[in-house]
């Protein structure tokens, strides 16, 4: 599986909407797990101690896994901030992605229906400012060969982004190879080309 991802240059991208007097700051972070999303929300806190809500969604591991997703309210009306922001996070292709919200409250009451827009909206424009890279699963294979064809599987390994962890050295040379899920099948049909050469699957 491949998916997009935040890279950030500076670990963060932060923006702030105010609507009717109210300030939504809006703080996006890569988080690769619960444990980093914790972290931005506890990070968060420390920096707008002050503010009213710190409400958040997290989608923490691939887009499409919804055993990593998250979502707080913290205080505003349920089902205000944290779905709505959940709801921009998990449809907008990008996994891997925590954000924050710090709401200031500015004086006038914007309704059940404001909040909701106004959370997903913050949520909608920090992820569309986003720049992402391409995170690709590897699979992992073990590959048994002559010595006189290691030059040419080094070749194949090289040309396909495949990284070598292991070589092994016996009667014949043996390979432990971690192979981005995008090159896996082109890489397999250049090996098949060498009819002495095995290759079993170790780990997808």
């Amino acid at each position: 599986m491949s998916y997009q991802i935040p890279q950030l240059k500076d670990q963060e991208l932060e923006l702030t909407l105010t609507i009717k007097n109210s300030r939504f700051i809006a703080n996006l972070r890569h988080a690769n797990g619960r444990d980093e999303c914790d972290i931005h929300l506890n990070d968060m806190r420390r920096k707008y101690p002050d503010a009213n809500h710190h409400c958040w969604a997290v989608v923490a591991a691939a887009p499409d896994n919804s055993t990593y997703w998250g979502l707080s309210d913290a205080g505003e009306p349920s089902g205000t901030a944290g779905k709505p922001m959940l709801q921009v996070l998990s449809h907008c292709g990008i996994g891997e992605v925590s954000v924050v919200v710090c709401r200031y409250f500015g004086g006038t009451k914007l309704g059940t229906g404001g909040l909701v827009k106004a959370y997903g909206e913050a949520v909608k424009q920090v992820v569309e400012q986003c720049p992402t890279t391409l995170k690709q699963s590897l699979t992992e294979l073990h590959i048994e060969c002559h010595y006189d064809l290691s030059g040419q599987l080094e070749y194949l390994c090289k040309k396909h982004d495949a990284l070598i962890n292991q070589r092994h050295y016996s009667d014949s040379l043996s390979l432990n190879v971690a192979v981005p899920s995008l090159q896996l099948s082109a890489l397999r049909a250049d090996i098949a080309a060498f009819t002495s050469v095995k290759v079993s699957t170790q780990r997808d």
